[in-house]
């Protein structure tokens, strides 16, 4: 583990995004740290599967670095929130 890092996943480790957050158009509204130790971090909005995009932890927090704040969700766990400005709500998924 890189101690300078905030997640305990290496800052390569692949992780899901959309089009939208990639692009600049949306920020990072909804965040998963799924059962199978795969990260997300989309926008928040409906999406097909051509939005998906495929980055590294590091990219994200290039993207946000607010994301810091969410490096400690534990597996099975999501965050959301509803704009920029709001505080982020975390729950676990339902099995």
């Amino acid at each position: 583990m890189n101690i300078n890092f905030p997640f305990e996943d290496s800052p390569n480790t692949a992780c899901i995004t959309c089009c939208h957050v990639l692009n600049g158009n949306k920020p990072i509204l909804y965040v998963s740290h799924d059962e199978d130790g795969c990260w997300q971090f989309l926008c928040g909005g409906q999406h097909i599967e051509n939005d998906a995009r495929i980055v590294s932890l590091a990219d994200i927090l290039d993207i946000d670095a607010a994301m810091i704040d969410l490096a400690q969700l534990d597996y099975g766990e999501y965050a959301e929130a509803e704009d920029e400005t709001s505080d982020w709500i975390v729950k676990r998924k339902s099995k």
